[in-house]
């Protein structure tokens, strides 16, 4: 944070050098006062009163930017905890955007196809799971070592789905970092998306809950993660 700091003492020296361009001001104007004792009294005396004045108003700005001093004084200081704050921001949205390894509680389910031909898991079964995971506050998701992200795609082409750009087989092991009651009571309520999936079309489908599950990164090598149309606003 060398520039910030830098910031800091050039504007206190611009204050400084203001402060004391009025005080010089402020004696001038005093010398004149000084040499103009061929005027009458009655001129002399109104001058007097307005350098009074002006003197005040000079003194009271002079305690207004000692004061803006001080704050600079105290910011460039706190330093390490504004730089402690910035990298405490950056590091939970790299968190958010699935940019770095997480790690915390949460579950693991495993889906597979049914052992009828006709019960087979589709790209529309992972979206509606991940969609029940998302409203049960998981923070992180992550299908066979996919860490599933906004960007991330999932299409299913038989007999693999394709996510992140790679061919994923079954069993499908998800992996979602949330409280794990709050959890496991969204997917197996009664009439919830496991017993769907069970008893309705005839997947094999089981939940654990874990008390610590590591979930990786996504690819950061442009495969997956794409912003070269985007612009900040």
């Amino acid at each position: 944070m060398r520039f910030s700091r830098n910031i800091s003492i050039t504007i206190i020296c611009i204050i400084l050098g203001i402060m004391l361009s009025w005080q010089y001001k402020s004696i001038e104007s005093n010398k004149k006062v000084s040499a103009s004792q061929t005027k009458n009294l009655y001129d002399l005396q109104k001058e007097l009163l307005e350098e009074k004045k002006n003197n005040e108003n000079l003194r009271a700005r002079n305690q207004e930017l000692a004061a803006q001093v001080s704050e600079y004084i105290d910011a460039a200081g706190n330093n390490k905890k504004i730089e402690d704050g910035i990298r405490e921001q950056l590091t939970r949205a790299r968190m958010l955007a699935g940019l770095v390894d997480v790690e915390g509680p949460g579950i693991e389910i495993t889906l597979d196809d049914g052992d009828l031909d006709y019960e087979t898991v589709y790209d529309i079964d992972l979206l509606k799971l991940i969609n029940e995971l998302r409203a049960a506050e998981a923070q992180a998701i992550s299908i066979n070592g996919e860490r599933i992200v906004a960007m991330t795609e999932i299409r299913y082409t038989d007999p693999y789905m394709v996510i992140n750009g790679r061919q994923i087989y079954p069993p499908y092991i998800i992996k979602a970092i949330a409280e794990p009651e709050k959890l496991d009571y969204a997917l197996n309520m009664l009439g919830g998306i496991i017993e769907i999936f069970r008893d309705s079309f005839g997947y094999k489908i089981s939940v654990n809950k874990v008390d610590r599950i590591t979930i990786p990164k996504v690819r950061d090598d442009g495969s997956v993660l794409k912003y070269n149309l985007l612009n900040p606003l």
